[in-house]
């Protein structure tokens, strides 16, 4: 007969025999943990890496951008270079043109008085005999011609003075126009490399710029909304104020100076020559809201200041538009572009590539460029450095 109190210990083991996991359960459980530790630490080191690699990115781009600074500004010092030459070129020519005139001026008064010498030298009696006039006025004449012997030499010397400085002219502009075609030759090999440069950048950016995108199309529904350029400033400068105060954290900026310190600074942004300054009346009975800059056919343009891109397209009126938002509430516009290099919501630096003129149908292309704060148009000439070539003119 089986004792209940020996039942009631065997049932109590039973009992926690079946709370305790087994063995086995007990080493599965612990593998698992283990698996989700060796994931969790897979996923740590990736995410090390993924930093790693993001960090070496920004500071390639970094780099490169330095690289497109430092190679635009070479550009941009050939163009200057170039310039000058073809001026000087066409100084020579114009000097060649009334050196020419001048000779032949010479030579029309000389001829007659030259062969009347050499013909009475040879045959002074048969002179006398033939000449028109009387025997009186035919002795006069003769004292004349070789009182203006010294003169005549003198101004032969003239002559041959001023067809030597035309042969020196003639030898300068063969001399410049070597120059330039050595200068037109390093600027192409600049710019193929400047266009290696963007390339590879333009990869990076794609790498590197998650928010480009979003930042794109809001830009976009901004300029599908503006009726005109003053409308789309307005807009930009509302956009501003709006992200303004939605930041909760201060982002570092890609300048530390501000705009204001800076002023009469910044680079200008392509070589060429002024041809219409901020302030003229226009055709249209307005006035002029920036500058006009005329430049080189393909003519390197660059970002006059620090900032961020926040519209690059083409814009009513003004074909290729690019617009940087700089801090203190300032705008640099620059429309005439046939290309623009940079993106919107990408950060530029001074000097940075923007883009390239184009080649119009009849004459050079213009470069219009405006300098705005808080949606306002401002004179941007004050906020330029002084240059040296034909961009002051």
């Amino acid at each position: 007969m089986i004792n209940l109190k020996d039942m009631g210990v065997w049932v109590l083991l039973w009992a926690v025999a079946m709370a305790t996991p087994s063995m086995a359960a007990t080493k599965k459980t612990d593998s698992q943990l283990k698996d989700v530790e060796r994931a969790i630490d897979r996923g740590k080191k990736q995410q090390g890496d993924l930093q790693k690699k993001s960090i070496g990115l920004a500071n390639d781009l970094q780099q490169l951008k330095a690289q497109t600074v430092s190679t635009a500004r070479a550009i941009q010092q050939h163009e200057t270079d170039v310039l000058d030459l073809e001026d000087t070129l066409q100084l020579l020519r114009q000097t060649e043109k009334e050196k020419l005139q001048l000779l032949g001026e010479k030579r029309e008064q000389f001829s007659s008085v030259l062969m009347a010498l050499q013909r009475m030298a040879r045959h002074p009696p048969e002179a006398m005999i033939v000449a028109p006039i009387s025997p009186s006025d035919t002795v006069r004449g003769a004292i004349l011609l070789r009182a203006a012997v010294p003169a005549i030499e003198e101004n032969a010397t003239t002559l041959r003075h001023d067809i030597s400085e035309l042969v020196d002219v003639r030898n300068q502009a063969m001399a410049k126009r070597q120059l330039l075609a050595s200068v037109r030759t390093d600027l192409d090999v600049e710019r193929q490399r400047l266009d290696r440069l963007l390339a590879t950048k333009k990869k990076l950016k794609r790498k590197t710029d998650s928010k480009a995108k979003k930042v794109e199309k809001r830009m976009r529904n901004l300029v599908k909304k503006a009726k005109s350029l003053r409308d789309l400033m307005s807009r930009l400068e509302v956009d501003r104020k709006k992200r303004q105060k939605e930041k909760t954290v201060k982002v570092k900026k890609p300048s530390t100076k501000k705009i204001t310190r800076v002023r009469g600074k910044h680079p200008y942004p392509a070589v060429g020559r002024l041809v219409g300054r901020y302030g003229q009346a226009l055709d249209t009975g307005l006035t002029r809201k920036g500058i006009s800059i005329e430049t080189g056919t393909g003519a390197q343009v660059v970002v006059p200041r620090d900032g961020t891109v926040v519209f690059a397209g083409v814009f009513k009126g003004y074909g290729q538009l690019l617009i940087i938002e700089h801090d203190g509430g300032y705008h640099s516009l620059l429309a005439g572009l046939a290309r623009i290099d940079s993106t919107i919501g990408q950060q530029v630096l001074s000097g940075e590539p923007a883009g390239i003129m184009g080649q119009p149908g009849n004459g050079l292309p213009v470069l219009y460029v405006e300098l705005r704060r808080k949606g306002q148009p401002i004179n941007p000439l004050p906020w330029l450095a002084a240059r040296k070539n034909k961009v002051n003119g």
